[in-house]
């Protein structure tokens, strides 16, 4: 867009429109930033838009300033986020062209909504209404966007979609996802003797728990964790909270209004309807933030995607499994540990990158009896958002996995074994490529 005299001239009005409407209005700081962070990207220096970089050029801080004790670029761009979701609530609402920042980063999004039609998408999916909030106008389908972005802005270099509010819009998402069936029309295969054949092959409903991308928000904004006792209870303030101003508080009560899902797991449960035995259609999701403990105390399939950080309840599984995720108070990321390790094996796994960063990332797959109960259970979790979204799709495809079979060198039919698989994958803004098994481990617990 940004590459010919006309595309620079309608993001430049587009621009003007939205730093100039009621939004930004009594914030230059922010209206500033945004156009920053917007121009940088469409000029293809997205490598450039780090913290230390932008407080330097945009805040004219010295070089050897302290990102820690002067958080000036993290604030700005939490005000950009709230007041990019105030213009598409209000004056914006119309606009089939939107822009986001994306949580846990500085690289902007230019996302295409077209309107789209829900006929006939009660079938595909069901969605307690109780987890829902009301549909965005004009949110559509985000794959649809996602296509629309790389026909049409393939010169932007976008990360993935910030959010997705939990709608109909994962109908849509199922129903148009490209991917869902072959070029022929056919259904995918099915997972066949995948230790998860049986979470969906009709005999049990399944429970789809997704993520809570903003309690991961918050935590790293106040540099602490918040317990599973404490989410259970609905108390979702981090201890580190009361160190924060009146104003990012404000800002944490704001976000934490509604429910909503990451698109990494928007993407993944429109792959999981691919694994359903053909006429059975028995999934309900759920938001992280509307599971009750009662809701677990079940015989039915439970699927939970996003590691504790971003879905607290996968943590209570913690007891029965070989590889967890833990949390680096210095680092501020999440790592793997292997508590039993084997031969070769290390003991830790730590990310060189976080989300929508380049570098090398870990995620696993889990699954296995549910202790006490009748059904199973499958955790797909990884360290950021992009190994999360490596595991769905390793789950959803197989031929991959009869490859990890393979590799584990584990029986080809597993549909009754209970295991972990950790993944290792190179990412970057947003994406992940070079996915590959690092270590199998057999449960001896519920196998």
């Amino acid at each position: 867009m940004a590459r010919t005299p006309e595309g620079k001239t309608l993001l430049k009005r587009y621009l003007n429109e939205i730093t100039e409407g009621p939004a930004f209005k009594g914030s230059p700081r922010s209206a500033q930033f945004l156009e920053y962070v917007i121009w940088q990207s469409a000029a293809g220096k997205v490598a450039d838009l780090k913290e230390r970089t932008i407080g330097i050029e945009l805040f004219g801080r010295r070089h050897t300033y302290d990102t820690g004790e002067d958080a000036i670029v993290r604030v700005t761009a939490s005000d950009v986020r709230k007041r990019l979701v105030q213009h598409y609530s209000g004056v914006g609402s119309a606009s089939e062209f939107r822009i986001r920042l994306p949580s846990g980063g500085y690289v902007p999004e230019l996302i295409r909504t077209p309107k789209m039609g829900t006929d006939g998408l009660a079938t595909q999916l069901s969605v307690d209404e109780r987890s829902v909030e009301t549909p965005v106008q004009g949110l559509g389908s985000w794959a649809s966007a996602r296509n629309e972005t790389s026909a049409d802005w393939k010169y932007w270099i976008l990360p993935a979609l910030g959010f997705i509010t939990l709608t109909a819009g994962i109908a849509l998402t199922i129903v148009n996802r490209p991917g869902l069936t072959a070029s022929g029309g056919k259904r995918l295969g099915s997972s066949g003797t995948a230790p998860w054949a049986s979470l969906f092959d009709g005999s049990r409903r399944v429970l789809v728990i997704a993520s809570d991308p903003n309690i991961e928000e918050i935590q790293r904004m106040s540099h602490s964790s918040l317990s599973l006792s404490d989410y259970a209870n609905q108390s979702y303030l981090p201890p580190g909270a009361s160190n924060l101003s009146p104003a990012e508080i404000g800002f944490m009560k704001d976000i934490l209004r509604g429910n909503k899902i990451s698109s990494f797991d928007g993407n993944i449960i429109a792959n999981l309807t691919s694994l359903m035995t053909p006429g059975h259609n028995r999934v309900l999701v759920k938001a992280a933030r509307d599971l009750r403990v009662k809701d677990l105390q079940t015989d039915e399939n439970l699927v939970f995607l996003g590691s504790p950080r971003s879905n607290p309840w996968t943590s209570m599984f913690d007891p029965v499994l070989d590889f967890q995720f833990a949390f680096d108070t210095r680092t501020q990321r999440e790592f793997v540990r292997n508590v039993r390790p084997g031969k070769g094996e290390s003991n830790e796994y730590v990310p060189t990158a976080g989300g929508f960063d380049t570098g090398e990332s870990f995620a696993l797959i889990s699954v296995f009896q549910n202790p006490g109960y009748g059904g199973r259970v499958l955790i797909m979790a990884g360290a950021s958002g992009e190994g999360t979204e490596a595991a769905g799709d390793l789950v959803a495809d197989p031929a991959r996995w009869a490859a990890t079979l393979q590799f584990c060198h584990i029986a080809k039919d597993a549909s009754r074994q209970s295991l972990q698989v950790l993944l290792h994958l190179e990412t970057m803004a947003g994406s992940s490529s070079t996915v590959n098994t690092v270590a199998c481990h057999l449960l001896t617990l519920g196998s």
